[in-house]
């Protein structure tokens, strides 16, 4: 299905579909456009009679849903209004004029340290943008890529889908946690080997927990995952009630877990045969990026290569 080859089509057409599909119910959708559900109703009943498809499927209970044929045209439909919008809106090179909305997805466990810190350079640059971020883990953070329903995303450069594209920001080494009443707490250096008797706490979600697992394999053991959480603040509140070890590929600045237990921190040896993984922005091959994307990556880039890694 493609809309971009139909003239009868309206601007005003694809700007309502978008706001509804994006807001998730015509009464939302026409609040947020100031407008009477029943003129959204009817201009969405006019895009699919143009199309000849539906839609979108609009149920009391649970909202509007859109079709297979519905996400297509989404897709194409922000397309269209991201360039009408840089045509309006953008002239030269001057981040100021960039206007619009965006969606920033971001793996939660990268969120804290990584979505404040960006909003606030973001901010600065470009005030006229208007940012929402999504958090969420790896997997569904790419089904939003490539659906279109996030125009950019902060994931670690593994396990990715080939139509998603990347630049690399900042490169992270793995640590080794353990409670700071631990035997070996306040050794300078700490090996795998050394705690291979230890229960691991497993921070149980991709791409992070295959990277932890192949470093004990590198290193020929075979850990004994006894507990698995898929919370950073979760495994570093276990390690700190002593309840086993952990591998992370994040130091926070505190070394207070979130229960108030104190962890410490080891880097471990990087001569390990699995390579650390980087922190990149991604977003979709198939997805034109707009303006806003464009200045959002940017400002990354910039904001980025004046960090260090140990955060």
């Amino acid at each position: 299905m493609d809309i971009r080859g139909n003239p009868n089509i309206t601007m005003r057409q694809l700007w309502h579909f978008v706001t509804a599909a994006e807001a998730g119910t015509i009464s939302e959708a026409a609040r947020r456009l100031r407008m009477a559900p029943s003129a959204i109703s009817m201009s969405l009943s006019e895009l699919e009679r143009l199309t000849g498809s539906q839609l979108c499927v609009k149920r009391k209970a649970h909202g509007l849903t859109l079709t297979s044929a519905g996400r297509v045209a989404f897709a194409q439909a922000k397309q269209i209004l991201d360039l009408v919008d840089e045509i309006v809106h953008f002239s030269g090179d001057e981040r100021s004029n960039v206007r619009g909305p965006l969606t920033v997805g971001c793996y939660m466990p990268l969120a804290p340290a990584v979505i404040p810190h960006m909003l606030r350079a973001f901010a600065e640059a470009c005030p006229g943008v208007d940012v929402n971020f999504v958090e969420g883990y790896h997997e569904d953070l790419q089904e939003q890529l490539l659906s279109g329903a996030i125009d950019v995303a902060f994931l670690y450069d593994a396990g990715l889908d080939p139509e998603i594209q990347t630049v690399p920001l900042l490169s992270v080494r793995p640590y080794l946690f353990l409670a700071d009443d631990h035997p070996l707490a306040k050794q300078a250096e700490v090996r795998l080997a050394d705690v291979a008797d230890d229960p691991l706490i497993l921070f149980d979600a991709s791409p992070i927990s295959a990277r932890v697992l192949d470093l004990f394999r590198d290193a020929n053991l075979a850990p004994a995952v006894r507990h698995r959480s898929r919370s950073y603040a979760t495994v570093r509140s276990l390690v700190g009630a002593g309840m086993g070890i952990s591998v992370l590929f994040q130091r926070p600045k505190l070394d207070l877990s979130y229960a108030g237990l104190r962890v410490v921190s080891k880097p471990l040896d990087a001569r390990a045969n699995t390579a650390p993984p980087f922190v990149a922005l991604a977003w979709s091959r198939g997805m034109q990026p707009n303006a806003r994307t464009r200045a959002w990556l940017e400002v990354a880039v910039e904001s980025f290569s004046e960090e260090d890694e140990d955060w």
